[in-house]
């Protein structure tokens, strides 16, 4: 056993960093109560830096009757995330990203014999068997989130022709 005691994830953070933290972590809306508890910090505290991070627009906020929740901002998220494609890789290196997201999407449309991930989750009433219906059920998910990602390669690209000279990291 170790004499060093236990680190907790808020060791060396300030509370506006784990705030932060919380809030852009949540799968669903949160209070200010829920959030302060688990950043550790009084809830005075977590209004504070949610009300800094929802003016940044990295949150937003939903006020019902007496009780207001928060949770990331999609919007907010999808520009960081394509900024960071925009930085981080080559349009080569985005581009073959494309081809193989097509690929599986593809090889999804000829293996189902479907267009769409709807298509897909319609098509579990015509099976008998729970593992092919958690199967497409999971295929459906994938096919979704790799819509999602093909957009943001896609506007990522487009950020090459609308910034050409602006100087980029190099590829990872």
């Amino acid at each position: 056993m170790s004499d060093e005691p236990a680190r907790s994830w808020t060791d060396g953070l300030s509370a506006a960093e784990r705030v932060e933290a919380v809030a852009l972590t949540v799968g669903e809306p949160r209070t200010a109560n829920w959030i302060a508890a688990e950043a550790e910090v009084a809830h005075e505290t977590a209004t504070k830096y949610l009300k800094r991070l929802t003016d940044d627009n990295k949150l937003r906020s939903d006020t019902r009757g007496q009780q207001t929740t928060y949770e990331p901002d999609p919007v907010g998220q999808y520009l960081v995330e394509m900024r960071e494609l925009y930085e981080e890789h080559s349009p080569d290196d985005l581009a073959t990203s494309l081809e193989q997201m097509n690929e599986q999407i593809r090889t999804w449309k000829a293996e189902y014999d479907v267009e769409t991930p709807n298509e897909l989750r319609a098509s579990l009433s015509r099976t008998e068997d729970v593992t092919d219906e958690r199967e497409r059920r999971q295929v459906a998910q994938e096919w979704d989130h790799l819509e999602t990602r093909r957009g943001l390669v896609e506007d990522a690209l487009r950020l090459y022709d609308r910034f050409p000279g602006e100087p980029r990291s190099a590829s990872v």
